[in-house]
């Protein structure tokens, strides 16, 4: 290379266990750091599901047919492959809180909308929104609120909100998953939040992403419904206003 060319970074190549020592490192240089994090057994997990994550979306692409479905899911690897390292320190940095950097990591890799991964954006407000697709931040204020975790949802300049805190008591919720999903949500401001408790995060983090991911996907289906494209959601996660 001459002394002109400028340098090139180059991403890790995949190969079987590479996930797993970038979350590792990761876990690593978060201790050294001395930010807020969970403890060590965590990231052993999450490393494990990280792998699993990747070795899903590459026999899925090899399972495929179509390029379009291809390339999506060749694409998820890739993201997680190219850019989990650096997100997971800068997230967790940005998370601040032990139980917050569980959820935040989960979502790093199983956040999705329905139709999209949920992309998260470590720089809000310095990018456009996508023009189909969602987008979540760390600590960033919407409308009247600052709450933990900020997501948006947008489809051709229309955008739905949501937010999560992590900080609600630990509830009597109901066995099934839509009126558990209800009787966690409140609206303030127009803005739907998902209250989760620590305990709960703490318990089951992947779990916790589920239901945000289930909230997310009848957003991204009210601005389907909006276009023309797809019919109204049939349920909502949001409570009705004589609840």
């Amino acid at each position: 290379m001459s002394a002109n060319e400028p340098t090139r970074y180059t991403f890790p190549r995949w190969r079987p266990g590479v996930i797993r020592e970038i979350v590792m490192t990761a876990a690593d240089q978060l201790a050294e750091a001395e930010i807020p994090a969970p403890p060590s057994d965590f990231y052993e997990t999450l490393a494990n599901h990280a792998e699993e994550v990747v070795e899903d979306a590459i026999s899925a692409a090899i399972e495929a047919s179509g390029d379009a479905i291809v390339l999506s899911y060749v694409g998820t690897a890739r993201r997680i492959l190219e850019t989990l390292g650096d997100e997971l320190f800068i997230a967790i940095e940005l998370a601040n809180d032990a139980t917050l950097a569980r959820l935040v990591a989960y979502l790093l890799l199983d956040c999705n909308d329905g139709y999209n991964d949920a992309l998260c954006d470590l720089y809000w407000g310095m990018h456009g929104d996508p023009e189909w697709g969602t987008k979540w931040g760390i600590h960033e204020d919407i409308r009247d609120l600052s709450p933990a975790l900020i997501f948006k949802v947008c489809m051709k300049g229309d955008v739905r909100f949501l937010a999560v805190e992590c900080h609600a008591p630990t509830r009597r919720l109901p066995e099934d998953p839509s009126g558990r999903l209800r009787a966690r949500t409140l609206v303030v401001s127009g803005v739907p939040v998902l209250a989760f408790s620590p305990s709960e995060v703490e318990a089951d983090a992947a779990e916790c992403v589920l239901e945000i991911n289930n909230a997310l996907a009848t957003l991204a289906q009210e601005l389907l419904a909006l276009h023309g494209m797809k019919p109204p959601p049939r349920h909502d996660f949001r409570p009705s206003a004589d609840t």
